[in-house]
């Protein structure tokens, strides 16, 4: 089984944890990016992330290529931005509903505050799926040593060779 982790990194946190994931498991990476980046500083990135977030906004994103027939399985991977995912994800997501159909659907979230239950709710909706076949949460990796990070991730990853 062939997975893709899928994934929008704005302070390296997913980015990282996306990166340990194919290094554990195999998977091929997409690092999604917007055509305009959201401010990465101060007040106005928890002001425009989380309004972007709870507005349901869809951002252009800068091109990709998604082969959908390659992968049995989809794991996404985003901050959490006022208790839900990242609107590259939603944008992501509608660009290729129909291509998502059938697949096996993990998901990741870093964070530094909360929501990440409600996060997970709200993705799964979004998706149209009753649950995951794993997730995983990881409070600001980056600043974590690596030997923390890594197991938990090694435990995810066993999560997903298990068949529904």
């Amino acid at each position: 089984m062939k997975s893709l982790v899928v994934y929008y990194s704005m302070s390296g946190n997913v980015k990282q944890t996306a990166e340990l994931i194919s290094e554990v498991s195999g998977a091929d990476l997409l690092a999604l990016h917007p055509v305009k980046e959201y401010p990465s500083k101060g007040a106005k990135k928890f002001i425009w992330g989380g309004k972007s977030a709870l507005m349901g906004d869809k951002p252009k994103l800068q091109p990709y290529i998604f082969e959908a027939d390659k992968y049995d399985m989809i794991i996404f991977g985003s901050p959490v931005w006022a208790s839900s995912f990242t609107p590259p994800i939603r944008t992501f997501i509608e660009e290729n509903r129909e291509a998502l159909s059938g697949k096996r659907i993990a998901a990741f979230y870093c964070f530094l505050g909360g929501g990440d239950k409600k996060a997970f709710k709200k993705l799964a909706k979004f998706l149209g799926i009753e649950d995951f076949a794993a997730e995983l949460v990881l409070i600001e990796p980056v600043s974590k040593p690596k030997e923390e990070s890594r197991a938990q991730v090694e435990r995810f990853c066993e999560e997903l060779k298990t068949d529904d």
